[in-house]
């Protein structure tokens, strides 16, 4: 029995080693759009893809950040402005695509990269404006982007890869950008499954720490003491302003120091989603997801509770 079932398992991950090995032809007649292309993954991705030949659609927040990557890159490389959270710029992006695009031609894949790190710290201390700002961007962004070109993927039967977050499966305190990460996932899934009969794929990243500007130690410290000093006078005393820098140099300092700078790994696994014959559903990037992330989201929430709260400070109130 149990040669048998070695056996069915070898195969099993034999198939699946050759299957994701398989690419799709003709990177030369493929476009792809990408947004959020003004730094980090979003850029590395466009040159990647550039490189490779594509034909890509690099969209950039700033100007001067599109003309900036068009500069670098080949005469295939194409860009264009676009807030995600505004409608009208998700129209105007649209009607330029298919400028873009020859007839008849629709998007290989739609990469919605474009994220930020949102509003920072306590529940008491965070207003709804802090929860919308942050969901506009990296949830409603992902969603209304996805649905205007939509249409033009399911010409080509191409896909639709999304990013996510190791903290799209484990919520870290004092970070909203988890919930939208979360809501990254479930959109996702549900988009799969809407589309599973219609020749487009659905895949999901979700890297681990890495040291772009999600991390940035400054950014988050600006944004913490701006939420710390909205909240009312009897939080900011329960709380304590040696609480912020306990949390700012300790949580995220540490957060920081063990971040991965091996951006590579993520730009690997967005070319694989999208040249893949078979992409994967879930990309899980980094040794913090795929070993930490993945036995704290695994086990009963009773321990990953503990693990995560173990060693986090207290605020003044509870000393």
């Amino acid at each position: 029995m149990w040669l048998c079932i070695m056996t069915i398992l070898i195969g099993y991950w034999t198939l699946k080693w050759f299957l994701e090995r398989l690419k799709v032809e003709n990177y030369s007649e493929k476009y792809v759009l990408v947004t959020g292309c003004d730094t980090g993954f979003g850029k590395l991705l466009a040159k990647r893809l550039d490189g490779l030949g594509f034909h890509v659609i690099a969209a950039c927040l700033k100007q001067d950040a599109a003309a900036e990557l068009k500069k670098t890159s080949s005469e295939l490389l194409q860009t264009l402005q676009l807030d995600v959270t505004s409608e009208d710029d998700i129209k105007s992006a649209l009607t330029k695509v298919k400028s873009i695009l020859p007839p008849n031609k629709g998007l290989w894949a739609v990469v919605n990269n474009a994220g930020i790190v949102g509003a920072v710290g306590p529940v008491e201390c965070l207003n709804r404006k802090d929860y919308l700002d942050t969901l506009a961007v990296n949830l409603l962004g992902v969603i209304d982007v996805t649905k205007t070109f939509l249409p033009l993927v399911r010409k080509e039967r191409g896909r639709v890869v999304n990013t996510a977050s190791m903290g799209g499966r484990l919520s870290i305190k004092f970070l909203p950008y988890c919930i939208t990460k979360y809501g990254v996932e479930a959109f996702s899934d549900f988009l799969r499954r809407e589309v599973y009969h219609q020749g487009v794929k659905v895949s999901i990243l979700e890297p681990g720490c890495f040291k772009t500007n999600i991390l940035n130690l400054t950014i988050i410290e600006d944004v913490y003491h701006r939420t710390f000093q909205q909240a009312d006078a009897d939080c900011q005393q329960y709380y304590g302003e040696e609480f912020i820098k306990e949390y700012t140099n300790k949580v995220i300092r540490d957060l920081q120091n063990q971040a991965s700078d091996k951006f590579y790994k993520v730009i690997d696994a967005y070319v694989h989603a999208i040249t893949a014959r078979y992409p994967k559903f879930r990309y899980i990037i980094g040794n913090d997801a795929n070993y930490l992330a993945r036995f704290l989201w695994t086990v009963p929430e009773w321990i990953s509770d503990f693990i995560i709260c173990y060693n986090f400070p207290q605020p003044a109130g509870m000393k």
